[in-house]
């Protein structure tokens, strides 16, 4: 379960950020084609040259669009970590009076002692 789950994420990062995902627009491509083929007989190769020139524009520029590497946008994720600068120029002054004593005697903690012992044999 965890290998099919991870192959299908992996498979889906690549599809969504580089242009592997693309392929996915083949049908729409041979569709096109076959749309210009029965209206102008143009060859594959023709309809190919003719639709990724730069300058080509005809009736159905939406669906010329939508053709795979027509336009690809890769997004990419970046992270960084800016860690905050804080500066200020207030001055708070600490009260030095007060003292904090510690006792002298150690008294160690049981729940401590029950679960860090040597291994009894």
């Amino acid at each position: 379960m965890k290998k099919c789950a991870t192959i299908l994420l992996w498979v889906l990062m690549v599809s969504i950020q580089t242009p592997v995902g693309q392929l996915f627009k083949l049908p729409i491509l041979i569709e096109h084609f076959m749309k210009h083929q029965r209206q102008d007989g143009v060859s594959f190769f023709g309809f190919l040259q003719d639709h990724y020139t730069p300058n080509h524009t005809d009736a159905d520029l939406p669906e010329d669009k939508q053709l795979p590497f027509k336009y690809i946008t890769i997004y990419t994720i970046g992270y960084a970590i800016v860690p905050g600068v804080i500066k200020t120029t207030a001055f708070i002054e600490v009260p030095g009076d007060k003292k904090v004593i510690f006792s002298e005697t150690y008294t160690p903690q049981q729940h401590f002692g029950s679960i860090f012992h040597p291994p009894r044999v």
